[in-house]
Parts: C-alpha cells; structure tokens; sequence
C-alpha cells in the first residue's frame, strides 16, 4: 500500500475526480477525510469507501469559508491527529462563454472557489504541517491555465493559470518546512463538469476516466521538496517524462 499511514484532505471529494481519488487514496492504506459544501453526497462516497475497507470520515466543507476550513482541519486532528496530504481539488468552471456573457456575480463566484478556496484552506493546513516538519500538497490545476484557448473562456483559465502561479511561489516558501506543492494538469476527463458543456459532450469519447488521473495523484502525494516541488506536470507524461524512475531521487 503506497499510502500506508498517511492522512489525506481531498477538497470536492462529494463526486467526481475528488471521489475517485479520495478512494483510491484510501484503497492504498490512507485514512481520508473527505470535504464538499454537499455533505449529502460526500457522505455517500465517505460510506462506500467504508464499506469497502478503507478507512474515511466526511466533513461539510465551504472552500471559501474560513470557519469551515478551520472546522474541517480541527476534524482532521481529532480523528487521525495529523496531516500529511492535502489534494486542492475543489473548484467550478465557467466554459465556452464569451467574456461579455460572464456577469460579475458568476466572475466573482467562480474566482472565491478556485482561487481564495485554495489560499484559505493553506492557511488553516500549513500550519499543521510546518508543525510536522512534512507535508505533501496536490493542487489540481488546468490545461487551460497554461494554453490560450476559448474552451476555457477568460474566467475559468485566469482562475487555473492564478492557481498554478500560487501554487509554484507556495512550494518556494514551503521548501525549508519540508513540504512539497506540486500540480497535475489531469487532462480532458469525464466528468460532470465536462458533460454539461456542449463543447464536453462533443469529445467526449476521447476523455478519460476519473481514475486513470489517480496514479499520477498519488506520486504526487508522496513527493518531498528534495524530490519534486514546484511543478506542473502533465497526467498524459506520467510515466513518460515524469514519474517511478524518472524523478530524481524518488522511485
């Protein structure tokens, strides 16, 4: 088991590739809390994994609300008494719109889930882990915060390329605490996100499934900053140009 012992918050772990990686994580020794705004749904996920012989809790989690990250660091203490992983998943995407289409109160609402969601919950988790002397975050970035194209639209891709940027200055002043920031780029996936596009539904049978992204996310998960920090890496490279035997001084 790869993650035998670790403790591991997944953000937006109610569906989607926050639940797939929530339960592979778990099926690999970790002991998983799981966050959503839709408690309903993470309790569902959370149950199955249980039933399954993993080992995970849910909490209710408003990425954007500072009480229920201090609320959901707080459960995590109380039930595993650390931290090692976090996986920064949550986020909502505003695709294929013209930019005079995006009213400010979409805009506004888009940037406080992808952007000041991550910015809050390393405020309450970073302590935690500069405390342990370790930690291992796994930010879930974006092709389209790194390529110019319409697909994302103005909105969605700032708040990714705004989140990669975060996410490469963190890891420099996290290196001395020894924790690792890294990103993954997990590439055109069936989601329910992508389904609900007109553009999603068109290529559809050219994504991939959620889980195919878990792998590369728990390579990730047990990086330190003298093994790989600081990066955006590509799910389609795993294996290829980054990863087992290819990272320097990891295997």
């Amino acid at each position: 088991m790869r993650l035998q012992n670790r403790v591991a918050l997944v953000s937006g772990a109610a569906r989607g590739i926050g639940a797939a990686i929530a339960s592979l994580f778990a099926r690999e020794g970790a002991r998983v809390v799981l966050g959503d705004i839709r408690y309903d749904l993470c309790q569902e996920t959370t149950e199955k994994i249980v039933t399954d012989g993993g080992t995970a809790i849910s909490v209710e989690l408003d990425v954007t609300d500072q009480i229920s990250w201090e609320n959901a660091v707080a459960a995590t203490l109380s039930n595993y008494g650390k931290l090692d992983i976090l996986v920064n998943n949550a986020g909502i995407m505003v695709l294929n719109e013209r930019f005079l289409d995006i009213d400010p109160e979409r805009w506004d609402n888009l940037m406080a889930v992808n952007l000041k969601g991550p910015y809050l919950c390393c405020r309450y988790v970073l302590p935690v882990m500069i405390k342990q002397r370790s930690g291992s975050l796994v930010n879930i970035g974006s092709r389209m915060g790194s390529v110019v194209t319409e697909a994302g639209g103005t909105a969605y891709s700032s708040s990714k390329a705004g989140f990669h940027m975060f996410g490469f200055i963190l890891a420099q002043e996290m290196r001395e605490h020894n924790i690792a920031v890294n990103a993954i780029s997990p590439g055109s996936l069936k989601s329910e996100g992508s389904w609900s596009s007109p553009w999603g539904k068109s290529t559809w049978d050219n994504r991939i499934e959620l889980e195919d992204v878990v792998p590369s996310a728990i390579f990730l998960a047990k990086q330190r900053p003298d093994t790989m920090t600081g990066e955006l890496v590509s799910r389609d490279d795993f294996g290829k140009t980054w990863g087992p035997g290819l990272t320097p001084g990891f295997k």
